[in-house]
């Protein structure tokens, strides 16, 4: 009785552990390729990531590229903007010396001369007034005989007056001229400023374009190191891909192993079950 016990237990134990074989062979698998397909997973994720990050490089690559062109352009415009302000000066310094110079000179002469060109054109006013009243209408020997000029001079304002009103116009204009000069001095200082101004933008922006251009090697560096992190991430798929399948058959090859070891186990605990083992010891 108790040698059948043993038996018994022999073979729940025999049993157990082939069950515990196929079982384990089975979950080890379901395991493994759980595990696999995880890390696959993260991998090809991480590779889609990379393939981003390095698109997106290669976009602010391109995008760098678009604003060191703008940049380059911007800063020709504003050397070329400030080299027009800054010849603009001369220009408006000659124009200064004429405006507030020159011309008040010429219209202080002018205005002098206007007494005496006053009296002249009183002359002459007077003058054609006389010989437009120049008439002759007689009647000799019977005939009529009429005859002027030719001369039709009845202005609504004398020629004097006009010539008065002129110069009269003419007051304060000289000084308003020269008045002008401190306006455009002012105005070139400031022409100046403005030109120095844009040139020191045009600096700004070529040391702004050559930062720019020390991202490009950088930006082809990293880019270098996520192309080379990528294939090593997918060298590290189809290695896991490899590496489980020899862990699968390592997990099969010791869960046969544990079942040929319950081969011994089973095969006594089945003689002591059967009572052959019994039979065979009164046997000898």
């Amino acid at each position: 009785m108790f040698r059948r016990f043993i038996g018994i237990l022999l073979l729940i134990i025999a049993l157990g552990g082939i069950a515990f074989s196929v079982i384990g062979a089975r979950l080890g698998h379901q395991l493994v390729d759980r595990v696999a397909t995880n890390f696959t997973q993260i991998l090809l994720q991480t590779s889609d990531s990379l393939d981003i990050a390095s698109e997106t490089l290669l976009l602010a690559k391109s995008s760098i590229v678009d604003v060191n062109a703008v940049v380059t352009t911007t800063e020709t415009t504003a050397n070329n903007l400030a080299e027009t302000v800054s010849d603009t000066r001369p220009l408006l310094d000659q124009i200064s010396a004429v405006a507030t110079d020159q011309v008040p000179d010429s219209l202080e002469t002018v205005q002098a001369a206007f007494p005496s060109l006053e009296q002249v054109a009183g002359v002459i006013d007077r003058t054609l007034v006389t010989l437009n009243s120049f008439r002759i209408d007689e009647s000799i020997f019977g005939f009529d005989i009429q005859y002027d000029l030719g001369i039709d001079y009845e202005p609504e304002i004398p020629f004097d007056q006009s010539v008065r009103e002129l110069g009269d116009g003419l007051e304060g204009i000289p000084e308003s001229l020269r008045a002008m000069e401190s306006y455009i001095s002012v105005t070139s200082d400031n022409l100046e400023t403005v030109s120095q101004d844009i040139r020191t933008l045009a600096d700004d922006l070529e040391t702004v374009n050559g930062r720019l251009l020390e991202f490009d090697p950088l930006l082809d560096e990293y880019m270098v190191m996520i192309t080379n992190v990528n294939d090593s991430t997918r060298q590290m798929r189809a290695q896991l891909e490899e590496e489980s399948g020899r862990i699968k058959n390592g997990i099969t090859f010791a869960m046969v192993w544990l079942a040929l070891t319950q081969i011994a186990p089973l095969y006594l605990g089945w003689e002591l079950v059967t009572g052959r083992r019994e039979r065979a010891t009164i046997v000898e």
